[in-house]
């Protein structure tokens, strides 16, 4: 039974690695270290794919804005989790032998801690690498324009808690029986290269209470380099059997009598596996508005990623679809409930898929407005996202997000940091600094993991996010 706890948690390990192709809005370091809100306070560069409307504010008085090569990386699971991996996944000390060590026997108590790894019954894993070459943008007279090719490679991994119940339990009810549902389990995957050309003007208007008013849309020519998504997983096993406790040990083992499986899924690939072409293509859209109101609230709204891909290059249909029911566990029945979790593998015609598409609702309030004798500019900004899909790189389940940043030396310095809830991450704590040089060139640094400094056993998120920019 330890072997098979130890091949599923390797399995699982092996998918988040293969996984490691995901991500956001990840490659702006300020944004990062401010808990990722960039709906009402991007600027600039910033703002291209996330709220274009704020192209046509003042970006530090920089009239032209070149990225060099920005870059963010992220990854997080609620596998990352130190101290279960050292507690029962690396063995214990043989007492025959102190240099050696051996599988360790799993009580009632360890079991359910170990299945405490999937909150809420899924257990989610994302990872994301961001990359924009090279971004150019301009701002004057209200009116903001930028260019920026970028290669996004984004994953999200969910698994259902019967695929550790299954090992670790056999059966969860006194008559012997068990049934594991392993329903809103999905893999989600994408690798995307783009080229973003966005605008965003200020409307002379004269509304009450707002001092500026301003439109943006980005449009986004798209080209897929790799795409796998799950449109459908459903599969449930039924097992009768009986739990053995050795009087010596007290490790108790399930052995089964019967298994009954059902398992329906569909799973969509598109790749070229020589590299040398896309698998996709495609186009993409950016809206978004900001106004500030009252003199002293910013207030912006947006929705990214509107569009598709087809995706034509080797398409590919993993099937399953079967029914089976078998006396025991010898290695002939392993092998069939090995075939029905792999399905079949077809060839299937060229698909469309919508992009991560998603609302954001954001706000931003200078401190220092307010508060006249605070002796340093002072910003707060908060943001609630919205997806209205699950593939990779996005959610459904809502996130929040509240940031600020501190500038006490004028520019020189801006210290930053924020706190994100809910959405894939469930809760992430960032952090972030700049390295300002004469308002004309920019370093900085970002992580969404400052949470490892006060929780290292059971932290679940690792980030890293580093820029330059120049300003003429």
């Amino acid at each position: 039974m330890n072997k098979v706890i130890r091949t599923s948690f390797v399995m699982i390990l092996l998918g988040m690695v293969t996984t490691l192709c995901a991500g956001g809005e990840r490659s702006s370091a300020r944004l990062v270290g401010m808990g990722r809100t960039f709906t009402a306070i991007s600027r600039g560069l910033d703002a291209v794919g996330l709220n274009p409307a704020n192209l046509a504010l003042d970006d530090r008085d920089a009239t032209v804005t070149i990225n060099l090569f920005p870059i963010g990386i992220s990854a997080g699971s609620d596998f990352i989790n130190y101290k279960i991996y050292n507690d029962y996944f690396t063995g214990v000390p043989d007492p025959n032998n102190p240099g050696k060590q051996i599988g360790r026997h799993l009580t009632e108590a360890d079991k359910q801690e170990i299945l405490g790894l999937f909150p809420g019954g899924i257990a989610r894993t994302q990872a994301g690498v961001e990359v924009a070459p090279l971004g150019l943008s301009l701002q004057f007279n209200g009116f903001g324009l930028a260019v920026v090719p970028s290669v996004r490679v984004l994953s999200n991994l969910d698994l259902a808690d019967a695929i550790l119940k299954f090992p670790l339990q056999g059966n969860i009810n006194d008559a012997g029986e068990g049934t594991f549902d392993f329903g809103g389990t999905s893999v989600n995957a994408s690798a995307i290269a783009e080229l973003n050309v966005s605008a965003g003007y200020l409307i002379p208007v004269k509304i009450p209470d707002v001092e500026e008013f301003s439109v943006g849309v980005g449009v986004k020519y798209l080209k897929g380099l790799a795409f796998s998504t799950t449109d459908h997983y459903n599969a449930v096993i039924q097992t009768v059997g009986q739990n053995y406790t050795n009087p010596k040990t007290g490790q108790t083992q399930f052995y089964a009598d019967s298994i009954k499986g059902n398992f329906d899924f569909l799973q969509l690939v598109a790749y070229d596996s020589t590299g040398k072409e896309p698998a996709g293509s495609g186009m993409g859209f950016d809206i978004g508005v900001s106004a500030l109101i009252v003199n002293s609230i910013r207030v912006g709204i947006s929705i990214t990623d509107i569009g598709k891909i087809t995706w034509s290059k080797n398409p590919k249909a993993i099937v399953g679809r079967s029914n089976f029911a078998v006396e025991g566990l010898n290695k002939e029945n392993l092998d069939t409930l090995s075939k029905a979790f792999k399905g079949q593998t077809f060839d299937t015609t060229a698909f469309d898929y919508g992009l991560p598409t998603a609302f954001h609702l954001g706000a931003e309030v200078h401190l220092d407005d307010l508060i006249e004798s605070f002796p340093f500019p002072w910003v707060v900004a908060t943001d609630i996202h919205i997806g209205f899909n699950n593939l990779a790189g996005n959610t459904k389940i809502v996130q929040y997000a509240i940031g600020t940043e501190l500038d006490p030396l004028a520019g020189w310095l801006p210290l930053r940091t924020g706190i994100i809830l809910g959405g894939r991450e469930r809760f992430g704590w960032s952090a972030g600094f700049g390295i300002h040089f004469a308002n004309r060139f920019d370093l900085d640094f970002a992580t969404q993991s400052i949470a490892i400094l006060v929780s290292p056993n059971s932290f679940r998120t690792g980030s890293l996010t580093v820029g330059m920019r120049m300003r003429f």
